[in-house]
């Protein structure tokens, strides 16, 4: 079964449209790497830790209000992917302009709600130096429109995922993350502070919304956005979205919490020696969500279709493939931990993160192992499983971070994170596969055990590496080694499968520019 919107088990068209897909999306993923590599370090030390873990904790605080969205935004990206595999362009519109009225109500909410606990949190919550106090209140302030500003980008940003034409977001977001940081390096380079920096990244994110509502036209022409209200959508939406509410809630405790909590009880400073080294470690899951993220809607069609079988066949070669990136990622990442740190942003933050970043790759490597179940779940209308699981990490991540925050500090807090997702995770991805796919519950501990072998074997080459990491480019060069010796001890050891030589073959006949079966539109 195979039409153009994408409701096909396994054709050529909808093969190299995933893989076309999911390298967009790593693009978007790499990108910012390459931009916080060169700016990072000149934007910490020009600010100073207290300053920039300040910025972190204004940008939690718009990501801890983001569960007022009540899962719509989940839901709403489901509907719009149903809808135009139905050709319901009329349907599209609906609920676009229903999430966007929405939004711009619960914006003004959430936006008031944080220019109320400005005050708090600036004198109460959070260990302030005195002399950033009046400018942190002030970031605080700014903060409450960008609230709503975020959201609108957010109904914009899902029209084309939800089409699958994750070129068009993927560009999108690549310009305005460059944007942003070249703006932030200027005005730092001018001698402006904290205060420019968080006013810049709002009229920026202004900006870009009349031109991803251009983008959205491009890929849709039929997309026809006004603030207008419908119950019927907006009670459909409610229906699949508490489930998206409750996840929305425990993602934000996952990945917002610590850090909050870090700034109340060891002050921001703490934040940024967090934030540093999780920006990296959180790479693993944002190469892994980059390259999946077509597997929601994928997912959403199948199940429409009925076809299980090309489902179960998406969920095992797509965990093999998700096992084998954060390995060959997470191994480097761990091993040069310190040494990266130490020539990237300086001896006092690598004293102080250099075990919280190891920590934190585990970390962040088991969450990303989940991409592939989390959005199986969503897409088969399980989402109250990612639900479930996500609140209870969230609850125990929280019990033993504050446990262990106080006698370990920072690396007490990477500690608890891991603990929590070490857990979960196997649980949740075990429960997906009996309850959803049928499948024994231990099919991803059997594709993960080949993989790990090859993984222990290059930890044990790379450790010896260590030695030649003498500067930032000889790290970075023997890391990119390092991940490199993955995909050889895979293929001598005979475990390439036939998905991989099938996605290899597919992307030899678009380099030699044959057609694999399918119009460049499929």
């Amino acid at each position: 079964m195979s039409n153009e919107h994408g409701n096909t088990g396994g054709s050529p068209g909808l093969a190299w449209r995933t893989l076309k897909n999911s390298f967009y999306g790593m693009m978007e993923f790499g990108w910012p790497i390459l931009v916080a590599l060169v700016a990072s370090p000149y934007i910490v030390r020009t600010l100073g830790d207290d300053a920039y873990g300040l910025l972190s904790i204004v940008g939690v605080t718009l990501g801890f209000f983001g569960f007022l969205d009540l899962g719509i935004g989940g839901a709403a990206t489901r509907q719009i992917a149903a809808f135009y595999a139905q050709e319901d362009l009329e349907g599209i519109n609906t609920v676009i302009s229903t999430v966007l009225a929405f939004y711009l109500a619960i914006g003004l909410v959430g936006g008031l709600a944080i220019i109320a606990l400005a005050e708090i949190m600036v004198t109460k919550w959070l260990s302030i130096p005195p002399e950033y106090v009046s400018a942190a209140r002030i970031a605080f302030y700014i903060s409450a429109p960008a609230l709503t500003v975020s959201l609108v980008l957010g109904v914009l940003s899902s029209i084309p995922r939800a089409l699958q034409r994750f070129d068009v977001a993927s560009k999108a977001t690549m310009a305005l993350n460059t944007a942003t940081t070249a703006l932030t390096l200027i005005l730092l380079a001018m001698g402006e502070g904290l205060l420019a920096v968080v006013v810049s990244g709002l009229v920026l994110n202004i900006i870009a919304i009349p031109v991803m509502y251009m983008m959205a036209r491009r890929v849709l022409p039929s997309l026809r956005v006004l603030p207008r209200f419908s119950w019927a959508v907006f009670r459909e939406l409610m229906t699949f979205g508490t489930a998206f509410l409750l996840s929305s809630m425990g993602v934000v405790l996952l990945y917002q919490a610590d850090k909050l909590l870090l700034g109340s009880i060891l002050g921001v400073a703490a934040v940024t020696y967090y934030v540093v080294p999780g920006g990296l470690a959180q790479r693993i899951q944002g190469l892994v969500a980059a390259a999946t993220s077509i597997v929601f809607p994928v997912s959403s069609a199948l199940f429409e279709s009925g076809d299980h079988d090309a489902l179960r066949r998406l969920y095992s070669e797509g965990t093999r493939l998700v096992y084998i990136l954060v390995v060959m990622t997470a191994v480097p990442m761990a091993v040069f931990a310190d040494k990266f740190l130490l020539y990237w942003m300086g001896a006092e933050i690598a004293r102080n993160s250099a075990l919280a970043m190891v920590l934190l790759v585990g970390t962040y490597s088991i969450l990303g192992a989940s991409a592939i179940p989390w959005g199986i779940a969503n897409g088969s209308g399980r989402a109250g499983i990612n639900a479930f699981f996500t609140l209870a990490i969230a609850a125990a991540d929280i019990g033993l971070f504050l446990l262990w925050i106080r006698p370990y500090g920072v690396a007490g807090a990477a500690a608890a994170y891991l603990v929590s997702a070490a857990i979960g995770v196997p649980l949740l991805t075990g429960f997906l596969e009996r309850r959803v796919l049928g499948l024994s519950g231990f099919r991803g501990a059997q594709i993960f055990l080949p993989v790990a072998a090859v993984g222990l074997l290059q930890a044990v080459v790379a450790l010896p590496l260590r030695f030649g990491a003498v500067n930032l480019w000889a790290t970075m060069g023997l890391m990119i080694l390092s991940a490199l010796t993955f995909p050889m001890g895979y293929w001598v050891f005979g475990l390439v499968q036939d998905g991989d030589r099938r996605l290899v073959s597919l992307l030899l006949q678009r380099f030699k520019g044959t057609s694999p079966g399918s119009s460049p539109e499929a």
